[in-house]
């Protein structure tokens, strides 16, 4: 997949996304590999490899623990203004993360790449199912992290949108 331009995209004004929702994070991977194999569109700033590379990284840190942690008066702002809304979601597109590898795709990764991390960590997502404190909310029951994790994917992935006939891919 050949990389988008430099110049970013406003995401927050983007027309004709996707509307997805998925009860699980099998569901969110038979997306991925429908898409993968059918072609696509994106419509944001990230292909499908990247989207899947970012989302990985945001199951990773569920399991693993965030290696960074914001200043406490970031947390205790996330926690009282974000969490209920993320939890509940759905996440609004536009939000803009530290520029931390933690947080952000890889740039660039291909596609296969990608999607063979989300693939691995949603397997390690059921298997090692302790979850660490969120780096911005804190402790969450293993409900709110799915929810979180699930809204957070739906919202990302709203902006890959399939190939049409005859329309060449990006």
């Amino acid at each position: 997949m050949a990389a988008q331009s430099v110049e970013s995209v406003d995401t927050t004004k983007v027309s004709g996304r996707r509307k997805v929702h998925y009860n699980d994070h099998n569901e969110l991977l038979a997306d991925v590999e429908r898409l993968q194999a059918g072609g696509y569109r994106y419509l944001g700033n990230w292909p499908l490899g990247q989207v899947c590379q970012h989302l990985s990284n945001a199951l990773k840190s569920g399991i693993d623990g965030a290696p960074t942690q914001p200043a406490w008066p970031v947390r205790a702002i996330a926690r009282f203004m974000f969490k209920d809304k993320a939890v509940q979601g759905p996440v609004k597109p536009g939000f803009k993360l530290p520029k931390s590898g933690q947080f952000l795709a890889p740039d660039p990764c291909e596609d296969e790449q990608g999607v063979a991390a989300l693939r691995e960590t949603v397997e390690r997502w059921y298997r090692e199912p302790e979850r660490k404190p969120h780096a911005f909310f804190g402790k969450l029951t293993p409900e709110e992290w799915e929810k979180l994790m699930l809204n957070h994917a739906e919202m990302h992935m709203s902006f890959i949108v399939p190939k049409e006939e005859n329309e060449p891919t990006q």
